[in-house]
C-alpha cells in the first residue's frame, strides 16, 4: 500500500463505493443496524458510522448532537449501535497515512444513480491535484450538468475518502463545503507537494490561497 503516499494516485486505487440497496436503508420494520465510533484524525474527531457492507457515512466531530443528526437523517429508517468496528479504525490509519497497515476501504452509501456516478468519479482526482465541477460534468459524460455535479458533490456523505475538497469552481473559488472552507483547505494542504502536472487537472498551489 505504499504506493498511496507518492504524489499522483487516486483514492480509487485503495477505495469502493457501492450504492445501497433500497432494502437496506428503506424499510421502518426490518431496520438495518448501523455502528458508530469516533476516531481521532489529522483534522480532528471524526464520526465514522458503517453497514456490515461498509462504511455508509463520515463527518466532522465538532458537534456529536449535529453529527448524530446528519447520520440520521440521511438513514432515517436504521438502528444505531456506538460500537468501534475494524473498519473505522483502518479509516483512521489510512488518515493517518499509516500504510503499512491499511486494508481497501468499501464504501457501501446511498445516494440516486446521479450521485453515485459523481461521487466515483470524485475517487479518481489523485492527490495534490484539483478539478472544476464543470471538468467533473463531462468527465461523466454530461458536459452541461456542472450545476447538477456540484449539488451531487455536496450531498457526500464520507467526507475526506470521498475526495469531494478537491473538486473547485471554473472561476478558482473554491466552492462550497459542508464542514466549512477553512477545512476544505485544510485537507488540502495535507495532500500537497509538489508534483508533474497531470492532464485534466491542475496542482494545488497553497501559495495562492
Amino acid at each position: 500500500m505504499d504506493k498511496l503516499q507518492n504524489l499522483g494516485h487516486a483514492h480509487a486505487e485503495m477505495i469502493t463505493l457501492e450504492q445501497m440497496s433500497r432494502s437496506d436503508w428503506g424499510h421502518r420494520k426490518k431496520k438495518k443496524v448501523i455502528t458508530h465510533s469516533v476516531i481521532y484524525t489529522p483534522f480532528g474527531k471524526m464520526l465514522v458510522a458503517s453497514f456490515d457492507k461498509g462504511i455508509c457515512f463520515m463527518g466532522m466531530y465538532d458537534d456529536n448532537d449535529v453529527c448524530m443528526s446528519e447520520l440520521r437523517s440521511r438513514y432515517p429508517n436504521a438502528e444505531f449501535k456506538k460500537q468501534t468496528m475494524p473498519e473505522h479504525q483502518n479509516v483512521r490509519r489510512f488518515l493517518m497515512k499509516d500504510w503499512k497497515d491499511v486494508e481497501p476501504i468499501r464504501l457501501y452509501v446511498r445516494g440516486t444513480d446521479f450521485q453515485i456516478k459523481v461521487w466515483q468519479e470524485l475517487l479518481k482526482i489523485p492527490v495534490g491535484k484539483i478539478i472544476t465541477y464543470g471538468e467533473i460534468a463531462r468527465n461523466i459524460g454530461r458536459p452541461r450538468s456542472a450545476r447538477p455535479v456540484g449539488r451531487a458533490v455536496g450531498k457526500n456523505p464520507v467526507v475526506y475518502l470521498i475526495p469531494c475538497h478537491r473538486v473547485i469552481c471554473s472561476s478558482g473559488k473554491m466552492g462550497n463545503f459542508m464542514w466549512g472552507t477553512e477545512t476544505k483547505l485544510q485537507f488540502l494542504n495535507y495532500e500537497s507537494c509538489s508534483g508533474k502536472k497531470m492532464k485534466g487537472y491542475f496542482n494545488w498551489e497553497p501559495t495562492l490561497f
